[in-house]
């Protein structure tokens, strides 16, 4: 049976956990996973909080999820040890697929492109790629709603790695989202201009509420399925009581201020940006 793989692009904040449930849901021959190694405690209470943090150091490891060691040897360019982390992933991959008799993969992650794609990409021979976008100011805002720590999933942009390297020194915390969001744009063109991509498919957070849009998807990525019928969004904001993401005046001055910053000649990354 071949293997067909298909990583995520995506800065998070953009859909994944919804995209998972559909495939997961409706899908006839492939298996995808979200964040994996992902962890679902078996212990209750604060047992399952000593119990995930204990698998998170030993089994499921910050290294295979994409964060950790992983993120400090892409910053220094240490490429080594990401090919053998990504061997190890692949490896637990393929494990999976054979047991659930499934020919895709379907890997639903904003750690692929945050630098374990250094790794998986030297390994496999051909794979797949879906760019899951966000509108960049609804994505900073939905992560400044979750208050979340900037560098457990990224590395600085002044970075020598990035392929918008800039000083951020004066930054404001809005910033390093509209940085990350321009930067992962920026990756996503670099891996689709690869000879080994099968297919090359742009997902925008919005598609992912019409069935007739995904089963489009699906097709060209020969996933097969069964009838799709609207599904709830998953792991939103307002279904954890924070509140909606709702863009203002201030956060459209912070993007404009944001542009002014850029040291850049990519003009369909200006375009995304403006539009």
């Amino acid at each position: 049976m071949k293997e067909n793989y298909i990583f995520t692009i995506t800065t998070g904040r953009s859909g994944q956990e919804t995209l998972h449930k559909i495939i997961e849901t409706y899908s006839t021959n492939c298996i995808s996973e979200f964040e994996a190694p992902n962890i679902k405690p078996y212990l209750p209470l604060f047992l399952g909080d000593l119990e995930k943090k204990f698998r998170r150091k030993f089994f499921e490891t910050n290294e295979l999820l994409g964060r950790g060691k992983v993120l400090n040897c892409y910053e220094s360019e240490q490429y080594e040890y990401i090919d053998l982390i990504a061997k190890k992933k692949i490896k637990k991959i393929k494990k999976k697929m054979v047991f659930n008799n499934a020919n895709y993969y379907f890997d639903i992650s904003k750690f692929y492109a945050r630098g374990l794609y250094k790794g998986i990409n030297n390994i496999l021979d051909s794979f797949s790629i879906v760019f899951l976008v966000r509108d960049p100011l609804f994505n900073m805002k939905s992560f400044m709603n979750r208050d979340k720590d900037f560098l457990k999933d990224n590395s600085l942009p002044s970075a020598n790695s990035n392929l918008l390297k800039m000083d951020c020194s004066n930054f404001l915390k809005e910033e390093y989202y509209l940085w990350a969001w321009a930067e992962i744009y920026l990756r996503y063109k670099s891996i689709s201009k690869l000879k080994k991509i099968n297919k090359c498919i742009v997902i925008k957070t919005e598609d992912l509420d019409y069935p007739k849009k995904i089963q489009s998807f699906l097709s060209r990525l020969n996933i097969t399925y069964k009838e799709i019928k609207p599904i709830k969004k998953a792991n939103t904001n307002y279904e954890i009581g924070i509140k909606k993401t709702v863009i203002n005046k201030l956060d459209l001055k912070i993007l404009e201020n944001f542009m002014l910053k850029l040291q850049t000649n990519d003009e369909d990354l200006i375009k995304a940006l403006e539009s």
